[in-house]
């Protein structure tokens, strides 16, 4: 019965670590989508009267890839951990740190949706494409988030 029970956990938690690494790969996306997005953001910069929304924009995605490029590198780490030694610690940490993330977005949409008037057309096109991705970001931050307390379970942490 334990091997049996044994044998469960690990083939869950080598699925789950499947699966987290498939996650990653959504966030990689969104990620390249923002630096993407403030490429073309930036380059409103000569022609906008909206100088300080398009600079704020612009940080907004900057910070938001960071704190990504960040999770992927913690994400890396924890990838190296022994199936047998992940502490709940090591899974708190990623928990705390998504969270982190999404609540940055969470206030980069409220400020973004705060503003809506007297901007310019090409400014608000930006604008609106920018929450459709912080709150796409936040809808795969929450999938991440499931996988991670599924594994927690599964290790019964």
């Amino acid at each position: 019965m334990m091997k049996r029970t044994l044998l469960i956990v690990l083939a869950l938690v080598a699925g789950l670590s499947f699966s987290a690494h498939a996650q990653s790969t959504g966030l990689m996306e969104m990620r390249n989508k923002l630096l993407t997005e403030s490429q073309q953001i930036k380059a409103l910069f000569p022609d906008t009267k909206d100088v300080i929304l398009v600079s704020s924009m612009v940080d907004s995605c900057i910070l938001t890839a960071s704190q990504l490029d960040a999770y992927f590198s913690q994400l890396g780490i924890f990838n190296t951990i022994k199936k047998d030694d992940v502490t709940p610690a090591a899974i708190n940490f990623l928990e705390q740190w998504l969270n982190g993330i999404k609540n940055t977005n969470d206030l980069n949409i409220k400020s973004l949706n705060a503003v809506t008037q007297n901007i310019q057309a090409k400014t608000k096109l930006h604008l609106e494409r920018l929450t459709g991705y912080f709150t796409d970001l936040n809808t795969q931050i929450d999938q991440e988030l499931a996988q991670l307390a599924a594994l927690k379970n599964a290790l019964g942490i």
